[in-house]
C-alpha cells in the first residue's frame, strides 16, 4: 500500500492545489454520483464535491439505512461549515447487478437528472485465499463489481444528453494492487480485477476523447478505512494517508486541469503541480504509454 514517488513531492495531507474551494475546481452546475459513497473514502469524496459547490451529490449504496444516514450526516456537516450550496441525496442500488444499475439510470432519466461526474468508488474485496482456491463464484463477484459495473456506468454516463457543457467525467478509484501484486499478496484476485478495470478504462479512453468524457484511474493512497480495519489493518500497520487526499484529488481530477491525464493511472498522493508542469509533464506528454497498464519490460 506504499506509494511510489513518481513526483518528487508527495502528500499525506491535503494541500491548496487540490482544495475543493478553489474557484477553478468549482463543481457548480454539476450532478455528481459516487458509488459506495456512504462511508470511508466514498463519503469523503461526497463531502469534497459538496464543498466544491456541486448542484447535486448522489450517494449510492446497497443499504438503505446506511445511505440515508450518510446523506443526512453529510448535509448537516457541510451546512454547519457554511459550504452547503446544492442538494445531497442518497440512492439505493446494487452495482453487482446490471439490472439494478440500469434501474438507477432509468430512474434518473425519468426525473430529468443528468449526471456529469461518476466516481467509481465501490469495490469488491473477496476472501483471502490462494487464487486457485477462491473459486469461480467468488472470482466473478469481484469482477462484476470491480469491472463490469464500471463498464456499465461508463456506458450510461456517456449515453446521456445535456449536462454541464456536455462533457462528462469518469473517475475510477482503483488500487496500487492493480500494478503491484506485492501489496495484496493474500488477495490476488482483487488486484487482478482492479488491473482489468484500469486496462478497460485505459482502452476506453483511446476511443473516447477527453473533451467528451475525461477518464482517470487512481490509487487513493493508504487510508485506514473501516473496510481496511475489517481486513486486520491497524493504526500501527502503515503511515496512513489522510482521507481528504483522495477526496480532494477527485475534485481536481474532475477539472480541466487534469485533462492531460485522460486514460492514465496515477496516485492521489502525487503532487499535482509537479504532474502539470516541468519534467514530469514533459514525460507524460511525450509518452502515450506512460502511467498505463502494460507488461513490465516491454
Amino acid at each position: 500500500m506504499a506509494t511510489p514517488a513518481f513526483t518528487p513531492k508527495t502528500h499525506r495531507h491535503t494541500y491548496e492545489a487540490i482544495n475543493p474551494k478553489r474557484p477553478s475546481l468549482s463543481q457548480k452546475g454539476r450532478t455528481i454520483l459516487i458509488t459506495g459513497g456512504a462511508s470511508g473514502i466514498g463519503y469523503a469524496i461526497s463531502r469534497a464535491f459538496a464543498v466544491a459547490g456541486a448542484d447535486r451529490v448522489i450517494i449510492l449504496g446497497r443499504r438503505a439505512d446506511a445511505v440515508a444516514e450518510a446523506a443526512v450526516s453529510l448535509r448537516a456537516e457541510v451546512a454547519a461549515e457554511g459550504n452547503l450550496k446544492g442538494e445531497i441525496q442518497g440512492r439505493v442500488g446494487d452495482i453487482s447487478s446490471l439490472e439494478s444499475i440500469d434501474a438507477l439510470w432509468d430512474g434518473l432519466a425519468a426525473e430529468n437528472i443528468t449526471v456529469d461526474v461518476v466516481v467509481l468508488n465501490a469495490a469488491s474485496f473477496s476472501k483471502a485465499a490462494p487464487v486457485l482456491e477462491i473459486g469461480v463464484h467468488t472470482l466473478l463477484e469481484d469482477y462484476r463489481v470491480n469491472v463490469l459495473a464500471g463498464y456499465r456506468f461508463a456506458q450510461r454516463l456517456k449515453g446521456q444528453e445535456g449536462g454541464a457543457g456536455g462533457k462528462k467525467y469518469l473517475l475510477n478509484v482503483s488500487s496500487i494492487a492493480a500494478h503491484d501484486s506485492n501489496t495484496a499478496p493474500t488477495n490476488l484476485n482483487y488486484g487482478a480485477s482492479k488491473n482489468a478495470a484500469a486496462l478497460l478504462f485505459q482502452l476506453m479512453a483511446r476511443e473516447v476523447p477527453a473533451q467528451q468524457m475525461q477518464i482517470i484511474s487512481f490509487h487513493p493512497g493508504a487510508v485506514l478505512t473501516e473496510k481496511a480495519r475489517a481486513h486486520g489493518y491497524t493504526e500501527d500497520t502503515l503511515p496512513w494517508d489522510d482521507v481528504d487526499v483522495p477526496a480532494h484529488f477527485s475534485v481536481w481530477a474532475a477539472s480541466e486541469e487534469a485533462s492531460f491525464l485522460h486514460g492514465r493511472f496515477v496516485h492521489a498522493t502525487w503532487d499535482v503541480g509537479e504532474l502539470m508542469e516541468g519534467e514530469k509533464r514533459a514525460l507524460i506528454d511525450g509518452d502515450l504509454e506512460l502511467l498505463k497498464i502494460g507488461v513490465k519490460g516491454l
